[in-house]
């Protein structure tokens, strides 16, 4: 089964490969440092995404009647190679690059899905993702995202990533987690020089909130259950505290 994957995986990826790269690819593979970009934002998303890639390919594997201790590790490694297989067409693109710290960030991904597994045999400490829309998506649209459903996969600067996960030795009950978010933002380049020539001043943010946990709900249904899975992925609005350069600050709700 997962040869079988791998191989379906290999001939999509080939495919779109000749669609959107072809006319981008130069003749030989090259690396690009894109570690100094976005206050590393954009690595803290690779490890979102190839976790979560990980958890629905280990659920193939599952439903497919593989063993837990298998699926979970046939998940981690397709689900790897499924995020990870874009950054081959980068290395070949004369606009981009190939990023060795974006892989590096994909294995992290990997790595927590697969570390949980084994050593708790479920997932308690989840990835999860909010967003709000910022002033500075209208500064730069094209780089930014032009409206809202581009921007909540662009902008960096109202992007906010937590790890929610159940405290044991807090009097909390099981379904509430305490969440450590990360966020950036006075960010319309990559690069903090870029952004300081246009007179902004690129800010790291850290947060601390509560969460709901909606992988408790025990259903037979698996259109609910599916559902769960998805809402489960956010992180639910709540009052936060922020820690940036900038000092404290107290959000009633943030999101």
């Amino acid at each position: 089964m997962l040869f079988l994957s791998l191989g379906i995986y290999a001939l999509i990826m080939l495919a779109l490969g000749t669609a959107w790269y072809s006319s981008q690819w130069t003749s030989s593979f090259h690396l690009f440092n894109d570690w100094p970009e976005w206050q590393q934002m954009d690595k803290v998303a690779h490890l979102f995404w190839t976790f979560h890639t990980c958890v629905l390919a280990a659920r193939l594997f599952r439903w497919a009647k593989l063993g837990d201790p298998e699926a979970s590790r046939a998940g981690a490694l397709l689900g790897f190679f499924l995020v990870s297989g874009i950054e081959v067409f980068d290395g070949f693109s004369v606009a981009y690059g190939a990023s060795l710290f974006d892989i590096l960030a994909n294995g992290a991904g990997a790595l927590v899905f697969l570390g949980q597994q084994i050593f708790w045999k479920r997932i308690l400490v989840w990835p999860k993702f909010s967003f709000h829309p910022t002033s500075f998506a209208p500064l730069r649209p094209e780089l930014l995202g032009d409206g809202f459903l581009e921007q909540v996969l662009k902008d960096y600067n109202g992007q906010t990533f937590w790890y929610s996960g159940h405290v044991p030795w807090l009097p909390l009950p099981r379904w509430l987690n305490l969440a450590v978010g990360i966020g950036a933002d006075g960010m319309i380049f990559g690069r903090v020089h870029q952004n300081e020539a246009a007179q902004l001043h690129p800010d790291r943010k850290y947060f601390l909130s509560i969460d709901l946990d909606f992988s408790h709900v025990k259903t037979s249904s698996r259109a609910l259950g599916t559902f769960l899975y998805v809402v489960n992925i956010i992180k639910v609005p709540a009052p936060t505290l922020e820690v940036s350069s900038r000092g404290l600050r107290f959000h009633w709700l943030y999101f």
